[in-house]
């Protein structure tokens, strides 16, 4: 028996010194996987998609929108320098960033900086997304502000809070810049209950209270920005092109409800979507793709999802809508990590020509 335990006694130990190893190369690999990653996050691409629009009027040919979505307070190198580096000698007539710039924990600074390298030379505008904080006030602050800090600086630098329509004009030809609520919503219904509401906040109790005078501002500023997208609504013409802003991806039975009610009428409706949301699945497996996804309305979500509608060019119901692959991580996911997914900008170029 005891030449036995001589015997097998070494190859255990044996064993476990190779399962050692093993677990040594393992986290090693982890590690310089995470330093590449991470390493990679910071390097941006530069993704260029055309898009057919075959009534384009001929002036708009070749117009480009920079898309930049969901930066969620990243940095992509100092002062951003990997995301110029990608947009040298790129040219564009608009930029959209198209909300989650700041993130929940609204450090502005980031987006701030990226609106410095963007510049002055063309309109900047931005919507605000689910993960930004609210974008206008409800509360008292001590002076007569509505709308958030970010937003504010934001508009220091030139940029444009799109919460109603914005019109560019090139050698005659119109394009216009929509929040999606501009379709969204019926607009007249609720101006009417944005008015009672003010009514209602000036004949109450101590209507000139802080609270009271906040929530005042608020509405009165509602109203106008209701008024101001009916009569752009009221202005805008079949030949004209209408990109839509919406930081979620609007859902097929939103756009199957918007299409029936434009039914037999001339309103208009969007010619393409520009959205973010969905960091094209944050989290990703070489061949497998995106690792979660949230569930969504529509039924989709949860583990490997696949690539259907995350990211890119979709079409949907006849829709085209634009999912930016996104700049930075996001809270949206239970994983807060960026992994095998470089952040990306998108030129998206208007075209009337078949591709």
């Amino acid at each position: 028996m005891a030449r036995r335990q001589g015997l097998f006694g070494p190859r255990r130990r044996r064993k476990r010194y190779g399962c050692l190893a093993v677990v040594f190369l393992l986290l090693i690999s982890l590690g310089v996987m995470i330093g590449l990653n991470s390493l990679s996050n910071r390097f941006v691409k530069l993704e260029i998609q055309a898009l057919t629009l075959p009534d384009l009027p001929r002036a708009l040919e070749g117009f480009a929108i920079l898309h930049l979505s969901d930066l969620n307070a990243a940095t992509l190198g100092s002062n951003h320098e990997h995301l110029r580096k990608a947009l040298e000698g790129e040219s564009y007539g608009a930029v959209c960033l198209t909300g989650d710039m700041v993130g929940k924990g609204g450090n502005a600074q980031p987006m701030i900086k990226l609106l410095d390298v963007i510049g002055d030379k063309v309109p900047v505008i931005l919507i605000a997304g689910a993960g930004d904080p609210a974008p206008l006030l409800s509360f008292p602050r001590g002076d007569a502000e509505v709308l958030a800090p970010y937003i504010r600086e934001a508009q220091a630098r030139g940029a444009v809070y799109l919460d109603r329509p914005v019109m560019m004009e090139e050698d005659g030809a119109r394009i216009w810049f929509c929040p999606a609520d501009t379709f969204e919503l019926d607009l007249l219904s609720a101006q009417r209950a944005y008015q009672d509401r003010l009514n209602q906040l000036n004949t109450g109790d101590n209507p000139a209270s802080p609270e009271n005078a906040a929530q005042i501002r608020l509405v009165e500023y509602q109203l106008k920005m209701l008024e101001d997208s009916a009569a752009a609504r009221a202005e805008m013409k079949p030949e004209d092109i209408i990109v839509a802003l919406r930081h979620h991806p609007p859902e097929t039975r939103l756009l199957d409800e918007l299409r029936e009610a434009a039914e037999g009428t001339a309103a208009p409706l969007p010619d393409v979507y520009l959205s973010g949301q969905y960091n094209n699945g944050q989290a990703r497996l070489p061949g497998l793709g995106p690792i979660y996804l949230p569930p969504q309305a529509d039924g989709r979500g949860g583990w490997l999802p696949g690539d259907q509608g995350l990211s890119g060019l979709n079409y949907v119901k006849g829709q085209a809508v634009y999912i930016s692959p996104g700049l930075g991580v996001s809270s949206y996911y239970p994983i807060p990590i960026r992994l095998f997914n470089r952040p990306a900008a998108t030129l998206i170029q208007l075209t009337s020509r078949l591709r």
